[in-house]
Parts: C-alpha cells; structure tokens; sequence
C-alpha cells in the first residue's frame, strides 16, 4: 500500500506529478512510473575486474521498484537512460534476476530512453524492452537521458537524470549528503535510482526546487551553492 508520509504531489509544466521517495516519479495521467539510472549489473561489473563488493543491488533494486509498481498501479515503467550499467554476461547472477522480474511483469511495458551506459547487444528479445532514442516528446514532457543537453525539441519540459543529484548540507559539526529531485525552470533531473551509484553534488539557484530524500520520507532542501 502506498505510504503517503513518503510522496509528494507536484506540478510540472502545469502536469501533476506525484514524487516518490523511494527515488522514483509517478506519473498518474499516463499511468507511468519513471526512474532514471539504475543501473542494473554494476557489482558484476566491479567484481568483474576484480574489485570485491557484495553481490544483490540488483536483486534489490528490482525488489523496490516491483514494490513501486505496485503501490502507484502503474502500467508502464519509463527508464530515462542507464538501465544497465555495462554489456550483459548472461551467466552473471544479476541477469537471471531481471529475468525474474520480466517474466513476473510479463504485461509491464518498459520504455527506456537509451542512456551512454546501456549496451543493447545481447539484451533478450524475451525482455520486451522499448528503446527509445532522446529526445522523445510526451508532451508536456521532454523524456531525456540528460536533460540538460542540447535537444532537436525545443519545446517542453525535459525530465532526465544522468547527474545523480545530490545535495550536502553542512552545519559546525556534520555533514550530509542526500540524494535529490531537482525542479528546475524548463527541466527536471531525477535522482539515481540504483542503490550502488554515487552522487553529483548540485548548484541549486532562485527558482529552484530542491527535494531532498532522508531514508523513506520527502524534505524541502534550501537552494544553496556547493
């Protein structure tokens, strides 16, 4: 059920708009969930090259964003570039948990504007993945990878993400970085959705709205440069 403590109602180019703290954006008129970054198959890539870190974001992404569809009733999920981190190795254990998933959504459809991480050889045809190239237009949205990059659509609001938005904020003793939605004049960058990302601390000006997410709760952060 979803947790109203943990979403906020918004409006973006006079559409509403429902944020989600668990890094995600509903969007209800089109029925759509849409998340940026996820990044699918990192750890594999760092143990990969021999790096040692724990296995299972993946596991866990795809876990919270299955809980996301179902709490908002989405009936389609829209990825704004970055499902995948690097090429996919079929024998990985991340690959059978995303066809796990796939096979449990069957009806889902999933759009993904094609991020710089995303390799598409040896995607499975069984995955029914949309790729879609940026900019796409759905009005009043702009659906990019990078929303602030150049685009052939000049009109529209943009929504991307590709930043990895944070936000830090500083008193005499501590320091806290969380991760954001940044609501811009004419776009809007998502947070990363995938659990083993990093941050890309923002420069948040008048005009700006910056919400920031503190565990499973929403927080208006003041705009500040860093």
């Amino acid at each position: 059920m979803l947790d109203p403590t943990q979403t906020l109602d918004v409006a973006l180019a006079g559409e509403s708009v429902r944020l989600d703290a668990r890094r995600a954006l509903y969007w209800p008129r089109r029925r759509t969930l849409i998340v940026a970054d996820v990044h699918l198959g990192k750890d594999s890539v760092f143990r990969r090259a021999g790096v040692a870190v724990p296995s299972g974001s993946t596991g866990d992404d795809l876990a919270r964003l299955a809980a996301l569809l179902l709490d908002h009733g989405a009936e389609r999920l829209l990825v704004l570039g970055d499902l995948f981190h690097a090429r996919l190795v079929a024998d990985e254990p991340w690959f059978a948990d995303m066809d796990r998933f796939r096979r449990q959504h069957a009806s889902l459809r999933i759009d993904v504007v094609r991020g710089n991480h995303d390799r598409i050889d040896g995607v499975p045809a069984a995955w029914q993945l949309n790729w879609r190239e940026e900019p796409a237009d759905e009005p009043p949205f702009v659906l990019m990878h990078d929303a602030t990059a150049p685009r052939s659509i000049t009109t529209g609001y943009a929504l991307g993400g590709h930043l990895h938005p944070v936000l830090n904020l500083t008193s005499t003793r501590d320091r806290l970085r969380l991760p954001v939605f940044w609501l811009r004049q004419d776009h809007a960058v998502l947070p990363s959705f995938g659990g083993f990302t990093g941050g890309h601390p923002i420069e948040a000006v008048d005009g700006d709205r910056v919400i920031g997410i503190a565990g499973d709760r929403l927080m208006a952060l003041p705009n500040r440069r860093r």
